[in-house]
């Protein structure tokens, strides 16, 4: 990785534990892809639960954009499964059920959000994204 994709992965990173809330979450189904949004959604439907969260996930100082399922109480990670034990998460927002369907949208804007965060020149001299 090039410096200044680093740095913006540093930014990211601490933007993160500054502003959002670390979360504990339950391994769930070990579907390993890179699909986290799909996998939620659809545990999501099929469960009948209203919404889901957003929350962004630190592994190893790098920070990941990841959707996991919410029901009664608990946060459960249908993604990672037991992998989801060794990064830390952090809350961003509630995904509502309108939402859903619409989740590659809420994700991509989320990404625009994050790069913003980022100093000018990091943002200008950087491809990084979460």
């Amino acid at each position: 990785m090039n410096y200044n994709n680093y740095k913006a992965q540093q930014e990211i990173a601490n933007y993160t534990i500054a502003n959002y809330k670390k979360i504990e979450v339950r391994a769930g189904k070990c579907r390993y892809n890179f699909r986290c949004q799909y996998n939620s959604v659809h545990e999501a439907k099929k469960n009948k639960h209203k919404k889901l969260a957003m929350c962004i996930y630190l592994d190893d100082g790098y920070p990941i954009i990841h959707f996991i399922n919410y029901n009664k109480g608990k946060f459960v990670d249908n993604t990672l499964g037991e992998w989801s034990s060794r990064v830390d998460f952090y809350f961003v927002r509630w995904v509502t059920d309108e939402e859903m369907w619409k989740i590659d949208t809420v994700f991509t804007a989320f990404r625009k959000e994050l790069r913003k965060s980022l100093s000018w020149w990091v943002r200008l001299t950087s491809d990084f994204e979460a």
